[in-house]
């Protein structure tokens, strides 16, 4: 069956365990979608999805069968934060066409992820990779809540049980796609919290090769350059990364890494 994957969060570790997520969505295409799907994909594409929703909600009041209206509805209420409602669009989605069990469960646990219900967010995306085993996507993101939940606010030290289920699953979503830069950075994250530095600079090196403008790698691998000594190394990719321009937060951590090693933000 052809699938475009849905929504994926990409994490990344800081210093204080914050976390930044980024959301994209798709769709599983139909065969002659109508000219009013059609509009409503292109104002998703250009993320209005204020107008997007207004449309489903018509489309699924005069269509209550169309399961593509309420996957594409469940997708547009998800980026406007509106989860209880995206949730339940999912939900109809997967009853009228249980075919989307695998994006309609990986979005749930894209959900359960968001609002912090990280043990639902778990059975959700193994439920999508009961329907689709090999996806690496779906396999990144289950790695990647593990890779949370080994790092709970009041534990003194990361759990090592969950770290290794968090590095099974990047590892395991690598073997399907060995270019996926989100694997390589959650993988890298974990060999810092195992102390594994030089592994952590292997595997983020990769990760900036594979996707140069990611700004979660260069910040991680600016992190593992100074953990592991290499300042001048730490201070370029962690400058480079500044130019981006990113969030306050991300800034914020490697202006404080930059003074640390003397360098210049």
């Amino acid at each position: 069956m052809e699938k475009r994957k849905a929504i994926t969060l990409v994490v990344v570790l800081l210093l204080v365990g914050g976390l930044i997520a980024v959301g994209y969505y798709a769709m599983r295409p139909q065969a002659a979608p109508s000219l009013d799907m059609a509009a409503v994909q292109a104002q998703m594409d250009a993320g209005q999805y204020d107008e997007a929703q207004a449309a489903l909600e018509q489309i699924v009041e005069q269509d209550p069968q169309n399961a593509e209206a309420y996957f594409l509805l469940g997708l547009a209420n998800f980026n406007l934060q509106q989860y209880p409602e995206a949730r339940a669009a999912f939900s109809q989605a997967l009853q009228l066409e249980p075919d989307r069990a695998s994006a309609v469960h990986h979005n749930l646990g894209a959900l359960a992820y968001q609002t912090g219900d990280l043990s639902t967010a778990v059975k959700e995306f193994k439920a999508a990779l009961q329907a689709e085993p090999e996806d690496p996507d779906t396999l990144y993101q289950l790695g990647a809540t593990y890779l949370v939940m080994a790092l709970p606010q009041d534990a003194a030290s990361p759990d090592p049980a969950m770290l290794s289920k968090a590095e099974g699953e990047f590892k395991e979503a690598l073997q399907y796609d060995p270019q996926q830069a989100a694997s390589m950075v959650g993988l890298g994250n974990v060999y810092l919290l195992q102390d594994h530095a030089a592994d952590a600079i292997e595997i983020l090196e990769q990760a900036v090769s594979a996707a140069p403008d990611m700004g979660e790698a260069l910040f991680a691998l600016g992190r593992a350059y100074a953990i592991a000594g290499q300042n001048e190394q730490a201070k370029e990719t962690l400058q480079k990364f500044l130019k981006m321009n990113p969030p306050d937060v991300w800034a914020q951590q490697a202006q404080s890494i930059l003074a640390q090693l003397g360098g210049t933000p």
